[in-house]
């Protein structure tokens, strides 16, 4: 027997025992509604969460003075989706005792889920008078909720949907009248994926360009991070920096608590000005799911400007030549800076040393105007600190230069 088949001999079933009305169906609308309309989330980090949605009996039986006395319907939705029932309230707008419950209950057919309700009033019962809405008896209120849960999150560029269908319904009034004049009101769920993307960030508090240090041969982390990632259970980073201005070694590599130990395959290779990185989680070991996580961080030293030279500023960069991340939910994706892994650019490194501290020791003091005494008045790159005077050779402009500067540190 199919679903229509039984959703008509309920109809008959849910009827009062009374003649059954065959003309002048009175000027009455009636609505059943899905709210909200539409349940939507953008992943990831999503599954396990809950979400409700009521089934609504809409009506105004001032028109005509009746109530609705029964109905029967199903709620359908996509069992592909990654979301599943976990439970359903009835809110019956009859007085405890003014009701029967015919049928309450879930099932699958074919691709689809659905929720079956089936309730009749006895008696002369009408909706209960507390649940309508001022004089005119407007009834607008959950006569169902129904709360899924999210079980899975698609990859992108995977996104998951489903729509809420009211089907095979059926409402009568007290007189015995199957309702006619209605409207349904479905609703839908989506879930987007955001596309994932790997960025530079660093733990200091540079200033005024962002990335800007005054320290002398300063030290600094940068931390690489994975965001939008769902399923994750491997990656590789290049990455890349000028070696006259910057150095690390392998040794200042910290992998992230996102990326812990133990590990299927780790390679490591650090070299003048690159770092290559690869590292993968054993399959069977929980997966990263994360709108923002760290998976390594890097310390990097500043190099120098050379002795003997004025301070100057140095101006580079740090970037990623290539990246890529692995993951399943449920099914194999591989992304990279070629593809769907974005990457939102290099990272500026600054260094704007004071150009009075000759010795670059992190303060202009007596040390500097000692070591410029050393070059008085030969032939040497600080004769250039003052525009006045021999900029080839140190003199006493140079020295005025550096003692206007005494005591300043960064």
């Amino acid at each position: 027997m199919n679903h229509k088949t039984i959703v008509l001999s309920l109809a008959f079933l849910l009827l009062p025992l009374v003649p059954i009305a065959v003309a002048n169906q009175p000027n009455w609308n009636v609505e059943l509604r899905i709210r909200p309309g539409a349940v939507t989330y953008h992943g990831p980090c999503v599954v396990s969460t809950n979400f409700p949605i009521d089934v609504y009996l809409w009506n105004d039986k001032a028109l005509t003075g009746k109530g609705v006395y029964a109905y029967d319907f199903y709620v359908y939705w996509q069992n592909t989706a990654g979301i599943s029932l976990v439970n359903f309230a009835n809110h019956i707008p009859w007085p405890a005792g003014k009701y029967f419950l015919v049928i309450n209950e879930t099932g699958t057919s074919g691709g689809f889920d659905f929720y079956h309700v089936a309730v009749t009033a006895v008696g002369n019962s009408t909706i209960d008078p507390s649940l309508e809405i001022g004089a005119t008896g407007l009834f607008n209120a959950s006569i169902v909720t129904l709360t899924f849960h999210i079980d899975e999150e698609p990859c992108y560029p995977i996104n998951f949907h489903a729509d809420f269908t009211i089907t095979d319904w059926v409402l009568s009034t007290g007189c015995g009248e199957l309702i006619t004049n209605w409207e349904i009101d479905d609703g839908t769920y989506d879930l987007y994926q955001s596309q994932p993307d790997i960025h530079l960030f660093s733990t200091e508090k540079f200033f005024p360009d962002n990335i800007t240090e005054k320290k002398i041969c300063p030290t600094f982390d940068v931390e690489v991070h994975l965001s939008n990632i769902t399923g994750a259970y491997g990656f590789g980073v290049y990455l890349a920096w000028d070696p006259d201005f910057l150095e690390t070694d392998v040794q200042k590599i910290t992998l992230c608590p996102a990326f812990a130990p133990p590990y299927e395959w780790m390679s490591l290779d650090v070299g003048d000005g690159y770092l290559c990185i690869e590292v993968w989680k054993p399959c069977e070991k929980p997966t990263v799911h994360s709108v923002d996580a760290c998976v390594f961080s890097i310390e990097f030293h500043a190099i120098s400007p050379q002795l003997g030279e004025i301070p100057s500023d140095v101006d580079t960069a740090i970037h990623i030549e290539y990246a890529f991340v692995v993951s399943k939910c449920p099914d194999i994706r591989y992304y990279d800076t070629f593809g769907d892994l974005l990457y939102w650019g290099d990272l500026p490194y600054l260094w704007r040393p004071l150009r009075a501290d000759l010795n670059m020791d992190g303060i202009v003091d007596i040390e500097d105007l000692a070591a410029l005494a050393v070059e008085y008045g030969n032939a040497h790159a600080w004769g250039a600190l003052s525009t006045t005077g021999n900029t080839a050779v140190v003199d006493v402009y140079d020295f005025v230069y550096v003692a206007k500067r005494y005591g300043e540190d960064p």
